[in-house]
């Protein structure tokens, strides 16, 4: 992904963020346990500007991390830098918007 893909569409490298502390259970739990949230309220709204602002919250907090995170995909570190000033700034996109239930 190149810098303008990264500012063309800084939700997708949270959701890549997502996915790499929810493929390791010791990251998933620290970030559970630092935000507050559930595993239900991520399944159910991914692309929450809230939840995308404490996914990349916590991997630039965690320099080991975000350093795994840059080499599994591709990225430079720089890319969870620039996606966190940008992200709460543009519109999240709808492809990444999960409906919601009728319930929430």
């Amino acid at each position: 992904m190149q810098r303008n893909a990264i500012l063309d569409n800084p939700e997708a490298v949270a959701i890549r963020a997502l996915g790499f502390i929810a493929s390791r259970s010791n990251e998933l739990g620290r970030f559970l346990s630092r935000t507050g949230l559930s595993s239900a309220e991520l399944n159910r709204k991914p692309a929450n500007p809230r939840y995308l602002t404490a996914i990349l919250d916590f991997l630039i907090t965690d320099e080991t991390t975000l350093q795994e995170f840059a080499r599994t995909v591709d990225l430079p570190p720089e890319a969870a830098y620039e996606a966190r000033r940008l992200v709460g700034h543009t519109p999240v996109r709808t492809a990444f918007l999960v409906p919601a239930s009728k319930d929430s």
